[in-house]
């Protein structure tokens, strides 16, 4: 991992959550973090403080990954203010949940543009920015595009689109030296939780049915993100690393 030391990453959603704790992870290796958020700028300030704690530089980009301008410039200001990229972890999601009679083509159209569309045009401005040396893209996913969970259809057909992406973007930018891949988590105890209304019931039932006896932590994501950005996993290309401790076992 030491390799890792002096370079660049930028994670989309990262003042919480499994992006802060993969920001965070990142930069106990050395690499410098831009931190992308969509509203609360005082939690994202707060993570820049915690990286730049660690000894790295860190700086904070209010972007919404939902909109293509906004894309442009985030990565326009990590030019100006680092002129290089190595790491892009797509991590941002914002969607709406519901019943799938229920959902409305604004929701669904945000849920998309969130999630495989930021991907999209995100891996293209980072492929301008690795240039030659090549780099790493990591998109973060959720095993609820290959199980139904409640209220989850728009997020899991979203994270399904992604999945799909990587392994595209995989065949096609691996001649520039450009490594891609996906995780996918289980239930992961973060405040996305939240965003289900029988939250209680479906952690009890995640954590019944994971061979491991637990859900997922942040740290858990990180840990596996970090890995993939390593030269450790040089030959892991164009594929959806599964970590939900056993849960789409049974």
């Amino acid at each position: 991992m030491n390799a890792l030391r002096e370079r660049v990453a930028l994670i989309t959603g990262s003042s919480r959550g499994i992006g802060k704790a993969t920001a965070l992870r990142l930069a106990r290796e050395g690499i410098s973090i831009v931190v992308n958020y969509l509203k609360n700028k005082t939690e994202a300030e707060k993570t820049v403080s915690e990286l730049q704690a660690t000894g790295v530089e860190a700086i904070a980009v209010q972007a919404d990954t939902s909109k293509p301008d906004d894309i442009k410039r985030l990565f326009a200001e990590v030019k100006n203010h680092f002129n290089r990229l190595d790491i892009f972890v797509s991590n941002a999601a914002k969607g709406v949940f519901g019943s799938i009679l229920r959902i409305g083509s604004n929701g669904f159209d945000l849920t998309m543009a969130t999630g495989p569309r930021a991907l999209l045009l995100g891996a293209q401005e980072a492929t301008k920015l690795f240039g030659e040396k090549g780099g790493v893209i990591v998109a973060v996913s959720s095993v609820g595009n290959i199980r139904c969970l409640d209220g989850y259809s728009a997020m899991g057909a979203a994270k399904a689109a992604l999945e799909t992406i990587v392994r595209y973007l995989a065949a096609e930018l691996g001649a520039k030296k450009i490594r891609v891949n996906a995780v996918s988590g289980g239930a992961i105890d973060t405040e996305a939780l939240n965003d289900f209304k029988n939250q209680d019931e479906m952690k009890k039932e995640w954590i019944a049915r994971t061979p491991l006896g637990r859900l997922g932590t942040a740290e858990d994501i990180a840990d596996i993100i970090a890995f993939l950005c390593s030269d450790q996993s040089r030959w892991i290309h164009g594929q959806t690393i599964i970590a939900d401790g056993g849960g789409t076992l049974r």
